[in-house]
């Protein structure tokens, strides 16, 4: 649990151990339980490099991101830079969205991997390059657009409701 808040915070490397030492004097259920938190350096995103896109630019799947953004120079005030894993599957969703509505309905995004660039002096901050791989797979256009099953409200009725033509791409919003 300790762990995973400091993910949150952007300690992804922080390490933590715990010591158990029975209170002196007190019965055998009382003890002192200790946590020793190593933080390690902070992630910092420098450069975000998109692996395997061919449709969609980095720059424009990095724009879908919300919050695992490289440092800018109004960073400061936005917090954006700092690597928080507890937002990365937020950040993989928007992108995964964006190809599913312009027809790449089978797109997966993967799990980030890490390439370090420079560590600061003190050792609290760790810039990294943030890769992540995407698989794109096929482009579906729309064929025939059905509905069945409908027993309450007429097809018709239904059909207005959604503005599907046929031969446009996909889109799953």
């Amino acid at each position: 649990v300790l762990r995973s808040f400091m993910a949150d915070k952007g300690f992804a490397n922080a390490e933590v151990t715990h010591k158990l030492t029975p209170i002196p004097g007190g019965s055998s259920k009382l003890i002192n339980l200790t946590f020793d938190v190593q933080e390690g350096p902070k992630l910092k995103i420098r450069k975000i490099d998109f692996v395997g896109n061919s449709a969609f630019g980095g720059g424009a799947l990095q724009r879908r991101m919300k919050t695992n953004k490289p440092k800018t120079w109004y960073a400061f005030f936005s917090g954006k830079g700092t690597y928080r894993i507890d937002r990365y599957e937020e950040d993989v969703e928007r992108v995964g969205q964006h190809y599913r509505n312009h027809g790449f309905l089978q797109a997966r995004i993967g799990a980030a991997e890490f390439k370090t660039l420079e560590t600061s002096k003190d050792g609290k901050t760790r810039w990294v390059e943030m890769r992540i791989p995407v698989t794109e797979g096929k482009r579906y256009r729309v064929g025939e657009f059905e509905i069945d099953g409908n027993t309450v409200l007429k097809t018709e009725g239904l059909r207005a409701a959604f503005s599907v033509k046929k031969a446009e791409y996909a889109n799953e919003e």
